[in-house]
């Protein structure tokens, strides 16, 4: 598997300040203001992984995606190309924004936007949280990301066929007493994330359904239930813990309309002796659905 990890997540959005409160007040990442009027949220010893840049629109603008070093990702576009899927060379401006050597940008077939860099550029220094909160990033990349297709029989066979992930799980999901299932495909890459993407037969105008981002015990995820409340963020699933990744986690609500999975205890894997599952329940217990209006 070329890529390695989600490495950073641009998101789109009218009003940078609502982020800066949210990432700060409610997550607990470290928020540094960038270039032409961008944000970076700080999680880690990266100097960013969420980027925060000024759109007509609340949207997951892309998800970017890492590789190992310059040879893998020639050999993505490489891969891409072959397919037929048309790649865009990232600008020198969009390259010192992403801080990283070089990146190219392509479509997939739910068409979404995603981003294939390779040498991330920082000073590599601790992170300090506003509010104390400790992250669970090394070696796994910053979380993962559900995104909703229209076509996920074409959008799988991409992800797995051209992009190298593998399948870790299925989930047949019923949202409603008497509503046929939807499914939902969970990938993996090369790090050891049970899923670092997946895809439901959902729409979403922001282009996302939700991020994940994993913090270092269950204290910390009651804190941020605490922080949910006092800032006045709206709860859409209670805590519960899923069957494939074992984590455990609530969800919110973010300023973009999508919503957050903020969790601990997510499991790692060992791929080469891992094998695929299909469930008809994706939580063991909680996660009750609040709804997200």
């Amino acid at each position: 598997m070329k890529i390695t990890e989600l490495g950073y997540v641009v998101i789109g959005t009218p009003d940078l300040e609502k982020w800066r409160n949210y990432g700060t007040k409610v997550l607990g990442m470290s928020a540094v203001d960038g270039p032409d009027g961008t944000l970076y949220l700080k999680m880690d010893a990266r100097d960013f992984r969420f980027l925060i840049q000024k759109t007509g629109k609340d949207e997951l603008f892309a998800s970017g995606w890492s590789v190992s070093d310059e040879q893998s990702f020639d050999e993505v576009r490489a891969d891409l190309e072959a397919a037929n899927i048309e790649v865009k060379s990232g600008s020198d401006a969009g390259r010192k924004l992403r801080k990283v050597q070089a990146f190219f940008s392509f479509i997939d077939p739910a068409g979404l936007r995603h981003e294939v860099s390779w040498g991330p550029i920082a000073a590599f220094t601790k992170f300090v949280s506003p509010i104390g909160t400790k992250f669970v990033t090394d070696n796994l990349g910053l979380g993962h990301a559900v995104l909703p297709t229209g076509d996920i029989d074409a959008t799988v066979s991409f992800w797995t066929n051209v992009m190298g992930f593998g399948v870790s799980d299925l989930l047949h999901l019923t949202l409603a007493e008497g509503v046929p299932p939807i499914r939902v495909y969970f990938l993996h890459c090369a790090a050891g994330r049970q899923h670092s993407l997946a895809f439901a037969e959902l729409t979403d105008p922001t282009g996302c359904n939700h991020l994940m981002v994993e913090v270092d015990s269950v204290d910390e995820v009651g804190r941020a239930l605490d922080r949910v409340d006092e800032n006045g963020v709206k709860l859409t699933l209670t805590l519960g813990r899923h069957v494939n990744d074992d984590m455990i986690s609530f969800y919110m609500m973010t300023p973009g309309g999508f919503q957050m999975e903020f969790g601990t205890g997510g499991s790692v894997k060992d791929w080469s002796n891992y094998n695929v599952f299909e469930s008809t329940r994706g939580s063991h217990w909680g996660h009750k659905f609040l709804g997200v209006g």
